[in-house]
């Protein structure tokens, strides 16, 4: 009888390796559009909504929670409320770009992909008032 035998060459591994590869940049990709999309429709009012923003692994604790920025970047408002006087698309923008480093830093194929959270002091009124995760969502689907 003569030998049955399979042999898996090296150019198999590396199609795959390239198929992994595509795979992590569409998902990544998909991912920095849903960050960047999340900051860029975020109210700006002190900050700390914006600032609280966190990319986990799914199923990680925690999150990111801010309270407002350091005083020197408020100022009162009309209303006597303290209110963000820097640049408030500079600041979404700054958000954004940490965000989608975060991103990047989750390998899709090793976790089961990423949640974006908000634990913010008042994320439930910024939720209520501006639905910028159920807009998020809906735009993703």
């Amino acid at each position: 009888m003569g030998k049955t035998q399979i042999t898996i060459n090296s150019s198999f591994y590396k199609k795959m390796e390239q198929v992994e590869n595509k795979i992590k940049e569409s998902v990544w990709t998909k991912g920095e559009e849903v960050v960047s999309y999340a900051a860029a429709i975020s109210p700006v009012y002190s900050g700390a909504y914006v600032k609280s923003f966190s990319v986990v692994p799914r199923g990680a604790g925690g999150g990111r929670m801010r309270q407002s920025p350091f005083a020197q970047d408020l100022a009162d408002n009309q209303l006597g409320r303290q209110e963000y006087k820097g640049d408030k698309n500079a600041l979404k923008q700054d958000v954004a770009a940490d965000l989608r480093a975060s991103v990047r830093s989750i390998d899709p194929l090793e976790s089961e992909g990423f949640t974006l959270r908000n634990r913010s002091p008042h994320n439930k009124i910024v939720e209520q008032k501006h639905n910028v995760f159920l807009r998020t969502q809906d735009r993703f689907r």
